[in-house]
């Protein structure tokens, strides 16, 4: 998105997006991208592929027109966490662990011991504040008022006839569709040109690749030790 957006030649840029999710920050980063893109009067169309659900719909937020296939499974509106606890499990194996904080909550992120419930509250408002930050994004979005995307939230999941319905998708279609709106709204003429970024290879591109790879590594040479501590 930023190679697009530094391109003097960029008019429009149609996203696909085929992805189950996945971290808050990674999806946040992308859409913090695209804001720069859209600030820059690029327009942002969206294609979704198979899945675009959680982290996936939280990218597809930042957009000017989004277009799913009817089976595409989408929404998938919310945020969990995990806080793994491998105490019991490594102590089986004669793993202990040992720590000196400055606080009580100073390793509030360990695997290594079970949270108390002051710190499990602290985790669990973190988690809300994240999702009533999700809510607000397709809120806004999706210009739906923010009650009606709490009732498709809580992390139910969408196929793309059933989207449509409630608003979280435009339009049916593919990738062709979409390059085709995104030419309309930047209003190109029929001669314009599309550029893959990142371009997708060919098993002879990636095989000519690891080929070149390896002939420009060079073995360390044997006729002296190495010197040094």
């Amino acid at each position: 998105l930023r190679e697009a957006r530094f391109d003097e030649n960029c008019r429009a840029i149609v996203l696909r997006i085929n992805s189950p999710g996945g971290s808050v920050s990674g999806s946040d980063a992308i859409l913090h991208e695209l804001r720069r893109v859209r600030r820059e009067n690029i327009p942002v169309v969206v294609s979704m592929g198979s899945v675009a659900a959680s982290g996936g719909y939280w990218i597809a937020t930042e957009c000017d027109h989004l277009f799913a296939g009817r089976q595409t499974i989408t929404g998938s509106i919310g945020v969990f966490g995990l806080l793994p606890n491998f105490k019991d499990l490594a102590n089986s194996f004669g793993i202990r662990w040992d720590s000196v904080n400055t606080h009580p909550h100073s390793n509030l992120l360990s695997v290594s011991r079970p949270k108390s419930p002051e710190e499990l509250l602290v985790i669990q408002n973190y988690i809300e504040s994240l999702y009533d930050q999700f809510i607000e994004l397709v809120a806004i979005g999706r210009d739906l008022p923010k009650n009606e995307v709490e009732k498709i939230a809580s992390g139910r999941v969408w196929v793309g006839t059933d989207a449509k319905k409630i608003g979280l998708i435009d339009n049916f279609g593919g990738i062709e569709d979409a390059i085709q709106k995104a030419a309309e709204i930047a209003r190109l003429k029929d001669d314009f040109e599309i550029q893959e970024i990142p371009g997708i290879k060919t098993p002879i591109q990636v095989i000519e690749k690891l080929l070149d790879t390896a002939s420009g590594y060079v073995l360390p040479s044997l006729e002296k030790p190495p010197t040094g501590v």
